[in-house]
């Protein structure tokens, strides 16, 4: 027999419940309270279940966050650097006058190099006094490379310490004065990160970043000073983030308006001492490049940035002195360095390996690729997420239209062909073709953003809420034909079905939402996810009505059930991704038939990896730096000119 408790009597109710709830250990979140009646204990163990939810939601948003950036910009780009051994002793110095410090406060330069040693950590938590540090240097001086630094440091400390602001590389390129500074980042966030839209403001809001900004040089020229100034304003709005900001000296210098932080450091040219320490390690497989390198003054300046460095060893390694050019300028020097790379990057596949493309193929389809990535201000390029914007001309986007709204309109006159077929035989295939060809084309044009649907999301409270709604509309015109078909009986059936079949289907259309994956592993990842979730949705839709149909009609309704489900499914797939995975393809084709990207994409862009000229990075790739790919942006420019 179960003992029970022996009430005090000199205790009153409320004080034995206060005294229960406060001699619960650990949070009230993950307790149950039991206190009241049976009704009361169960609700709030409902309440506390929601609650663990919330928390582990938001514990989970942190976590893949933290393994994006961790994937993306450290693994994927920072530990794949291709100038990463040239940055070892890297010379730092404080530049205080390329920022407006805080509160008025005035400080002098001493134009000493920081000691060797220091991380980038602590030089961020020195200078910038633990909020905000701009990060200046010459091009290809390791400004992304240092700010990738940062980030790794920073990632570490986030991991153990959950109070920390989780570190998420910007780049600002894409940032334009139609959007604030706060309402870009959410925008980013969604877009790049693949964050839900309420979470990103949130982020943004809440002050949970360490924004890491690269790029100021790469936002539009007219812009620049604007950007300077939504920055500025952020930091007067959300003093509590912080942040650190990467840009070229020079593009820098030009902006009339100073950015607002704490502290900046200028990235030093390498030394004399460090090249040639640095060229030794190659031994005599770079002989003729030191030996030139004493004589020609221009090709020593190239030298003195860290990727420049790196390409010279790859391009000059195992030449002999007379191979490489003295030329007049740094300008001519630097092309040629490129030239010469791409060169070498081609001769180091053995004549073994098999080449699907040739030299002045790759050539041509990589220039192109960079033209418009540099054009569209992308870092990165995924094949899902080109656009009708890439295409040559206005004549061509007309075309891709034409050809979308004339396959779209094709199938849904074929949907309601074969509905109408099934009914009326072979004039309803003929009539409701040619009637549904006529919707389909009008209502299918191609729109000017291409958006993939590659993950479904399921909301009961959206369910709930929508079920409501759509099943009294459901019973109000099942009560409304019911009279038709008979008496109060056949009234009632007919309303009470209208409430079901309205509340279940109308909330479950609602209820589900389009979205977009986490990471991708694979290139084409979310034209496959977009394909899966539109037939998921018409299988939705169309199975429920052709089952309603079914059941209503019993046996006859065998062919109502087919013919509805059908055409309600496939109407309802047609416009709920498959319509984005059309009109990619389409694109994709004029892409190919003008002659700018092989058929045979993927391979060409793992045939660009293999040669060093791409990484891939999940299912993303990027040029192994930004003046590689404005180098070969530049070679379409010339031979478009030409």
């Amino acid at each position: 027999m179960p003992k029970t408790k022996k009430e005090n009597p000199n205790v009153s109710k409320e004080q034995e419940i206060h005294n229960i709830s406060t001699s619960i250990g650990g949070s009230v979140t993950d307790s149950v309270v039991i206190s009241g009646d049976g009704n009361q204990t169960t609700f709030q163990k409902i309440i506390n279940i929601f609650k663990s939810d919330s928390e582990s939601l938001d514990h989970r948003n942190r976590r893949v966050m933290l393994n994006h950036v961790d994937e993306f910009w450290v693994k994927g780009i920072l530990e794949k650097s291709l100038h990463g051994v040239a940055l070892l002793g890297l010379g730092i110095k404080e530049d205080s006058s390329a920022v407006n410090y805080p509160w008025g406060i005035k400080k002098v330069s001493t134009n000493e190099t920081l000691p060797a040693g220091k991380s980038m950590l602590e030089i961020f938590k020195e200078i910038g006094l633990g909020r905000s540090l701009l990060i200046l240097g010459a091009p290809g001086s390791g400004k992304t490379t240092m700010l990738l630094e940062l980030t790794r440091q920073l990632l570490e400390v986030a991991r153990k310490d959950e109070i920390e602001s989780i570190p998420v590389v910007f780049n600002l390129s894409s940032w334009t004065e139609k959007l604030s500074l706060a309402d870009w980042l959410a925008e980013q966030l969604n877009i790049f990160y693949y964050v839900p839209k309420k979470t990103a403001q949130k982020f943004v809001t809440d002050n949970k970043m360490f924004l890491l900004l690269d790029g100021l040089d790469e936002v539009k020229e007219d812009l620049r000073e604007k950007c300077v100034n939504a920055i500025n304003q952020f930091k007067n709005e959300h003093g509590l983030t912080s942040l650190a900001i990467c840009s070229r000296i020079g593009e820098y210098q030009a902006i009339q308006t100073k950015l607002a932080l704490a502290g900046a450091i200028t990235l030093q040219p390498l030394t004399s001492e460090q090249v040639d320490i640095y060229v030794d390690k190659f031994g005599e497989s770079l002989s003729s490049l030191k030996q030139i390198l004493k004589q020609d003054k221009t090709l020593r300046e190239l030298t003195e940035t860290p990727l420049m460095l790196s390409i010279m060893t790859l391009s000059y390694k195992d030449l002999n002195f007379n191979e490489i050019p003295e030329l007049k300028n740094s300008k001519e020097q630097r092309k040629h360095l490129f030239d010469t790379y791409i060169n070498r990057m081609f001769e180091r596949l053995t004549r073994s390996e098999k080449k699907d493309f040739s030299k002045e193929e790759m050539s041509h389809y990589l220039s192109w690729l960079a033209c418009q990535m540099v054009k569209h201000n992308l870092i990165t390029y995924q094949i899902e997420a080109m656009q009708p914007s890439w295409l040559k001309d206005n004549n061509q986007r007309r075309i891709h239209k034409f050809i979308f709204g004339l396959i779209f309109g094709l199938i849904f006159g074929l949907i309601v062909g074969l509905t109408g077929g099934l009914i009326f035989e072979l004039i309803g295939v003929l009539i409701g073709g040619l009637i549904g060809g006529l919707i389909g084309g009008l209502i299918g044009g191609a729109s000017n953003r291409i958006q993939m649907v590659d993950k479904l999301s399921w909301s009961w409270q959206v369910f709930r809420n929508s079920g409501l709604i759509f099943g009294l509309i459901g019973g109000w015109m099942g009560f409304a034909l019911g009279p038709i078909f008979g008496g109060l009986i056949v009234w009632l059936i007919f309303g009470l079905i209208g409430v079901l079949v309205g509340g279940l289907i109308g909330g479950a259309i609602a209820g589900m939402s389009g979205g977009q994956i986490e990471e991708t592993d694979y290139p084409g990842q979310r034209i496959k996810q977009t394909l899966y979730s539109s037939i998921t949705k018409g299988l939705i839709v169309g199975l429920p009505v052709g089952l309603f149909l079914f059941g209503l009609f019993g046996l006859a309704g065998l062919r109502a059930g087919l013919i509805y489900g059908m055409f309600f499914g496939l109407s309802f797939a047609l416009n709920s991704g498959f319509n984005s995975v059309l009109q990619h393809y389409i694109l994709r084709n004029t892409i190919v038939k003008s002659g700018f990207l092989p058929i045979s994409l993927i391979s060409f862009l793992e045939y660009s990896v293999d040669i060093i000229f791409l990484r891939r990075v999940g299912g993303s790739y990027i040029f192994v730096h930004r003046l590689l790919m404005e180098h070969f942006a530049e070679m379409y420019i010339e031979k478009e000119n030409n």
